[in-house]
């Protein structure tokens, strides 16, 4: 009898042994699973959203009319005073991809994202300062800037040419002679520079251009010489006709820095995208306003808001003294926010998706209200250029009487 209980612990032993085994193997290659997806989670989020269409044969979705209304987020204000201030704002990317590499201005989840979180926490800031102007276009997905294929940069291009049509019709619609202040974001951003190399170069729009915000996307200090020549880094918080940008990162996050400096890519004067690989790069401080190195400490911020969701006339409480800034090898260095509304969720892909939120909204509004009343000094101390000759004229050869001087020519 007791040999058969002993038998019997021994076998349930055994049993409970071999669940344990068991149990352990299971969470092990559970883990193990995990940190693979960890791991090559960013190869997963490309593979979901490629397109799988050589842009060759890819349809794009209808080119937007810019005369149409519908064409606009807040179209041109055309009822103005001359010496108006006007803000033209190129928004991030709506559109992560799968199907499409580039945005339909019918698809409702972009159209979504467009009103509930790009306009308020990106277009927002600007709109105390001016008629704020937001196109809507055929935005690259999210995937195109994953990848360096050709199908990629065709998408990005584009998309350029759309927020180049809508700039055209911009200032022909707008006929003032007032300033104008350009706002990109991410994908906004890269589309500013272009829109800075190829309508900038002339002296009378340069003349006009305030200040021209490139957030969240680099700025090569070489192309001040070159595509950008004329305009500066803004240098201090009253400069203008100068360039405001940064990207902003904690020191911890190497490989997201990394990434940034060397595998960002942006147009040069030819209208190509070039890599930045070991280019340096532009930063200026948004809490300091200036291009320098200098710390910022927390109580400096003015304050970020998560704006997403927000109405158009409503007026955010910022939350200040989030965060330290300071500019480090054309990076913008910061601290952890403190409010958790203010910080980057994880979840696959976020790190590579716009903000629904705006870090810098107090310090952005600010800092555009000084360039717009310095710019407006300036043209009253320094004047303004003579304004541009119309249509050329067209000289004919005039015929030549000669004048008589002797009365012998008279005869």
């Amino acid at each position: 009898m007791v040999k058969n209980k002993i038998r019997l612990r021994d076998k349930v032993l055994d049993r409970f042994k071999f669940l344990r085994v068991a149990l352990i193997i299971a969470v092990a290659f559970a883990a193990l699973i995990v940190a693979a997806a960890i791991a090559g989670q960013d190869n997963l989020f490309r593979f979901f959203l490629d397109p799988r269409v050589p842009y060759q044969t890819y349809t794009p979705p209808t080119q937007p009319d810019y005369n149409d209304p519908a064409s606009w987020v807040f179209a041109p204000k055309t009822e103005i005073d001359q010496k108006d201030t006007h803000i033209f704002v190129v928004t991030p990317t709506i559109y992560w991809g799968g199907e499409d590499w580039n945005t339909s201005l019918s698809d409702e989840d972009s159209n979504d994202r467009l009103l509930r979180e790009a306009i308020p926490n990106w277009a927002g800031p600007f709109r105390g300062a001016g008629h704020v102007t937001v196109p809507k276009y055929r935005a690259a997905s999210l995937y195109s800037f994953l990848t360096a294929r050709y199908d990629a940069r065709a998408a990005r291009a584009l998309a350029y040419s759309d927020v180049l049509a809508a700039f055209d019709k911009f200032v022909a619609d707008i006929d003032s002679n007032g300033p104008i202040v350009l706002v990109g974001v991410e994908q906004g951003g890269l589309h500013v520079l272009g829109l800075l190399q190829d309508r900038f170069h002339d002296q009378h729009m340069r003349e006009r251009l305030a200040v021209a915000y490139v957030i969240d996307f680099a700025v090569p200090l070489d192309l001040f010489e070159a595509g950008l020549k004329g305009l500066l880094v803004c240098k201090t918080p009253q400069s203008t006709q100068c360039v405001v940008t940064y990207n902003a990162f904690a020191e911890e996050d190497d490989l997201e820095i990394t990434r940034f400096r060397e595998r960002s890519m942006v147009w040069d004067q030819n209208g190509r995208l070039q890599n930045t690989l070991g280019r340096a790069l532009a930063c200026v401080n948004p809490v300091l306003g200036a291009a320098v190195h200098d710390f910022a400490p927390a109580r400096l911020h003015l304050g970020g808001v998560a704006a997403s969701g927000l109405d158009w006339a409503a007026n955010p409480a910022p939350i200040p003294g989030q965060t330290s800034t300071q500019c480090e090898e054309g990076v913008l260095l910061i601290e952890a926010p403190r409010s958790k509304s203010l910080r980057k969720e994880l979840s696959l892909g976020k790190r590579f998706k716009p903000d629904p939120f705006n870090l810098f909204y107090a310090d952005l509004s600010k800092d555009v209200e000084n360039r717009i009343i310095a710019l407006k000094m300036k043209f009253e101390t320094e004047g303004r250029l003579a304004p541009p000759f119309g249509g050329m004229v067209e000289l004919r050869d005039s015929p030549i009487n000669k004048t008589p001087d002797s009365a012998e020519d008279n005869e």
